[in-house]
């Protein structure tokens, strides 16, 4: 050991480890061996996208027509039997002029309901101010959806409340000239053209459509639940010619939309149409490429020739408007259930076993059962701590997981499970917790790390 250079290079090799040493323990001190997330609420959908038809009772107005038809109830409007559905008139102008005179009669009453003071005096400049904007918000709104039935509305509205504006800020006195000038505008037009020619009723009560497909009577409405995929795919398919009817009458209240799905898909249907709940058992129905808006459903029938087979959903609805009347081949998107809970990354999710308490069917103690419980492992100071997660929907890289407050934590905690003879399958886990709490909203969940079990230590 007198050779110096012997020497320096083991002193060299002592100070390599003593730094090497060093320099583990600031890292062991400083970094954590797991990384975490923290866990938000988050609610979410399942929806499918597919087509379908709408399936209504329809009867035929097939009543002969002299002339030119102006329908006076539009669509899935209520009408009575008997009840006028249109009008007819001698002409195309005859008709044109009778639209005119009803737009003039309803703005001339308009001005004149703004020139009664008793209608104004309430209105302070303020309170409209708030009336006119949010009628604009409403305008442009109305402009950028898919359908304007509702615009003509809100511009008529915008329009009347800017008038009274006018009257209320004393910016004008009255619109007597402008009544005086529509009032003989009226005269002329009603003296120039014919009044109309005759009348349509309806031959039954319900709701009234002017819009023919050619598809009234292809699907038989009083059966429809009997109907299989094949019956579907098969008379959607047709491309049956409109009739020269007037209209049509949906004699009933209800109507139906039905679809096929495939066996997958089907399962998630007859689990809503098994509940016994009425709630439980709706569905909303969107229709992405259609003025309507969204509707509730009911699941009401899902037939399927086996399990691995496709099957036909049959959803009634019980809405009506001129936009749903339109309806025949649609697609839709259907929002089977909306879940709310917490999100949890599948990359934290673990399974560990865990030993539980049995009572039998009679309460009395039945033993323990060991099981494979899903759960994650969340951050209690800097020990790991594992909890049961009692899943709702999932996808693939997340789960949308249960909240439970501490009271039902405890009662599901304090709960034994209730092992039946012969039970193989996992138990429900609403039945008991296996662990004493489930996760929590702005849980510290681990979604990297190895070696990982209930109570490690980590930095």
């Amino acid at each position: 050991m007198n050779n110096p250079m012997l020497k320096r290079l083991l002193s060299l090799f002592v100070a390599f480890l003593l730094f090497l040493y060093i320099g583990y323990q600031i890292y062991n001190a400083n970094y954590s061996s797991v990384r975490t997330e923290t866990v938000y609420s988050k609610m979410e959908s399942d929806t499918i996208q597919t087509s379908g038809i709408a399936v209504r009772d329809e009867s035929l107005i097939e009543q002969p027509v002299n002339g030119v038809i102006t329908y006076v109830v539009e669509d899935g409007g209520r009408v009575f039997k008997g009840g006028t559905v249109a009008v007819t008139y001698a002409n195309d102008a005859d008709a044109a002029a009778q639209r005119q005179l009803e737009d003039l009669d309803n703005e001339i009453a308009k001005l004149q309901k703004l020139n009664s003071p008793g209608d104004t005096y309430a209105a302070n400049p303020d309170s409209l101010n708030k009336q006119i904007n949010q009628q604009f918000t409403d305008l442009l709104i109305g402009s950028r959806k898919n359908g304007f039935s509702e615009l003509s509305d809100n511009r008529e509205q915008f329009l009347y409340l800017l008038n009274e504006k006018q009257i209320v800020t004393e910016k004008v006195t009255d619109f007597n000239a402008r009544i005086s000038s529509l009032q003989a505008q009226r005269n002329t037009l009603a003296a120039s053209h014919g009044a109309q020619t005759g009348t349509i009723a309806s031959p039954a009560s319900g709701y009234f459509i002017s819009r023919l497909d050619g598809f009234e009577g292809v699907f038989d409405y009083h059966n429809i639940k009997q109907i299989t995929p094949e019956e579907v795919r098969e008379k959607a398919a047709l491309q049956p010619a409109p009739s020269n009817a007037v209209g049509k009458i949906c004699g009933e209240f209800n109507w139906y939309f039905v679809c096929v799905v495939d066996a997958d898909t089907a399962l998630k249907f007859q689990e809503k149409a098994n509940q016994t709940r009425y709630e439980s058992k709706l569905v909303t129905l969107s229709f992405p490429f259609a003025a309507a808006a969204p509707v509730p459903a009911e699941v009401v029938k899902v037939n399927q020739k086996d399990k691995e087979s496709d099957a036909a959903v049959i959803m009634r609805c019980n809405n009506m408007d001129a936009s749903l009347a339109q309806l025949r081949n649609e697609t839709v998107q259907i929002q089977i259930e909306e879940y709310s809970g917490l999100r949890v990354s599948q990359k934290a999710i673990h399974f560990e076993t865990i030993t539980k308490k049995t009572k039998d069917k009679d309460g009395n103690d039945n033993g323990v059962v060991t099981r494979e419980v899903k759960g994650v492992y969340v951050m209690h100071g800097s020990e790991l701590e594992f909890r049961q997660i009692i899943p709702l929907y999932s996808t693939n890289s997340y789960v949308i997981c249960k909240s439970l407050t501490e009271d039902e934590e405890k009662d599901m905690a304090r709960k034994p499970f209730v092992q039946y003879e012969g039970q193989e399958d996992p138990p429900d886990p609403m039945e008991g917790l296996f662990t004493d709490q489930t996760v929590h909203l702005y849980d510290e969940i681990v979604v990297e790390g190895t070696d990982l079990y209930d109570g490690k230590v980590v930095k």
